[in-house]
């Protein structure tokens, strides 16, 4: 009997890593949390993978951030392990100044026993987490680059800045590399800090301005303050955009500080979809795809 049991754990197992695709589940609190796991193609256990954490923006979910990224087929080529978690109400309690219904979400133990939960299951380097996301779910990467700077290499957040509630207790306990992805013409997270939102969506909080989150990140990290800088080739001339990397190197623990700035870019993912009328969200930069450049950054990550 014992040995029928163990086969058939056995065979789930495989069946699961079969799927590619994994709906997981966890209570925090009393409230049912989801997620969404993909491994990649020819998962093994005894490989040792990076994990990605993908936040979905404020009204999205999981399934629509794992559509909208477009991570996965690159996880495969590259093999890696993505993430989605799915925030309570469809949105993230990052640090901002929310509505009850969002602050009083516990998100960050739900990060917490998410990755507990899913380093047991699969194999995963510990040494080699990252977080990524857009808007809301950017906000809540930069969260845990100061909640959880000890367990996360590197963090991504695209449109998205230190919000100006939580800007002066920002000092990670560890330096953290992180690359910025912000557009001038967000009309949602002002590239200039201010008013996260507008008439249709309300205040979302006040966020700081780009600069100012760089210029935390390069104290925290003690980066050269003087950036390397290189434009992007203007590939897609008619899409009113163009694109500068600016990049602090040679920070402590191997870390650096990167902002890749979309002149007359809106709230929007490089090379990602039109998914609102510009008037709504602006222009999207066709220059470079955004979910590329933001794994090429996780991978040349060093380790602490």
């Amino acid at each position: 009997m014992k040995q029928t049991l163990l086969l058939l754990l056995s065979i789930c197992t495989l069946q699961s890593f079969a799927q590619k695709n994994i709906n997981g589940e966890m209570t925090i609190n009393g409230a049912k949390r989801i997620y969404i796991v993909h491994l990649p193609e020819n998962y093994s256990q005894s490989v040792n993978y990076p994990l990605v954490l993908i936040f979905h923006g404020g009204g999205g979910n999981a399934a629509q951030m794992q559509n909208f990224m477009k991570m996965d087929p690159i996880a495969d080529r590259e093999g890696f392990i993505t993430v989605y978690p799915q925030g309570l109400n469809k949105h993230w309690n990052d640090g901002r100044e929310l509505d009850q219904k969002v602050s009083s979400n516990d998100d960050l133990q739900f990060v917490e026993q998410l990755l507990d939960t899913v380093s047991s299951h699969y194999s995963i380097d510990k040494k080699r987490i990252f977080s990524t996301g857009i808007s809301n779910g950017g906000f809540m990467s930069i969260f845990l680059s100061y909640k959880l700077s000890d367990k996360l290499l590197a963090v991504a957040p695209v449109c998205a800045s230190i919000p100006e509630k939580i800007y002066g207790e920002f000092y990670p306990k560890q330096p953290i590399s992180v690359l910025i992805i912000n557009g001038t013409k967000d009309p949602l997270v002002p590239f200039e800090g201010g008013i996260v939102g507008n008439s249709l969506t309300g205040g979302r909080g006040n966020c700081t301005s780009t600069d100012n989150t760089i210029k935390r990140y390069i104290g925290v990290d003690g980066t050269a303050t003087n950036p390397k800088s290189v434009s992007y080739p203007d590939n897609a001339p008619f899409d009113g955009c163009t694109a500068t990397r600016y990049e602090y190197n040679n920070g402590k623990n191997n870390t650096r500080v990167v902002l890749i700035k979309i002149t007359n870019g809106g709230h929007t993912l490089p090379g990602g979809s039109q998914y609102l009328p510009k008037f709504l969200v602006g222009k999207v930069c066709n220059d470079f795809k955004g979910n590329e450049e933001i794994w090429k950054f996780f991978k040349e990550s060093n380790a602490k």
